[in-house]
């Protein structure tokens, strides 16, 4: 917290003195970052990715901003709803008329939380030649884990469900292995020279595997559904005919 708190402050203090609001909306972010239903998308992933915004610093032309879409990207955050980013988006642009944020700064911040919504893909995806945009670099920093080892990325693929444990199993591994088929369709996981040389590899290697996890799981429990049912429908059946056989005997008696 304190790490994270020293980043806001410092970023903060640069549009205003006004120490009251500076604080206030650090309170404000680190609790929605702290919610309970946040089991990956939390304050620890804000962290990882600060720690990506300091060792790539250099490389940044406009840290500020890539800051700003750091502390706001997952500002809200409900896997039942479709909005999140466009309500980040608002809840940003709160903060920016607070600080008096200029609209070129506000502008950008508002792209790079945009493009999370849409799949974290540019056309630069496409292209062999490592790009350098704060924009590259910002959606490097957020799909990190993805080129993580295969340990912590068994861990985030855990989070994530628990945070989706809301919907059910079958349609899960379904809906997610949709999702994360789209980076492997691409032709680079990352934009950034530094992460497609040291994690571009890792992660193809931990989506592909998720995914042939997913897949098989859907298929089984698919099965099982369906076994579930045929045999059901059969013990019915069965059950009828035992009746009828029943009724049947009764009336022979009479």
């Amino acid at each position: 917290k304190e790490m994270i708190w020293i980043e806001w402050q410092t970023l903060a203090r640069h549009y205003s003195d006004d120490q009251l609001i500076v604080g206030e909306w650090f309170y404000d972010i680190y609790e929605k970052y702290s919610e309970p239903i946040r089991k990956y998308h939390n304050v620890e992933h804000i962290y990882q990715m600060i720690l990506n915004f300091k060792h790539f610093y250099q490389e940044l032309t406009y840290p500020r901003t890539v800051l700003f879409a750091i502390f706001f990207h997952d500002y809200i955050y409900d896997p039942k709803s479709k909005d999140n980013e466009e309500q980040s988006i608002k809840a940003f642009e709160s903060c920016a008329r607070d600080l008096d944020l200029d609209e070129d700064l506000v502008k950008d911040v508002r792209n790079m939380i945009n493009l999370t919504s849409s799949g974290h893909y540019t056309e630069e995806h496409e292209e062999d030649k490592p790009r350098t945009r704060d924009i590259h670099y910002f959606l490097d920093f957020d799909l990190s884990i993805l080129g993580s080892n295969p340990v912590e990325y068994t861990l985030y693929a855990k989070r994530i469900r628990e945070e989706y444990n809301h919907v059910e199993e079958e349609e899960f591994c379904r809906r997610r292995a949709q999702v994360m088929e789209k980076f492997l369709e691409r032709k680079h996981v990352y934009c950034t020279r530094e992460f497609r040389q040291f994690a571009e590899e890792n992660a193809r290697k931990n989506v592909q595997g998720e995914v042939s996890m997913l897949k098989g799981r859907a298929d089984h429990l698919r099965t099982c559904k369906q076994k579930k049912h045929t045999c059901g429908k059969e013990d019915k059946e069965m059950e009828n005919k035992a009746d009828h056989e029943s009724r049947s005997d009764l009336c022979s008696q009479d």
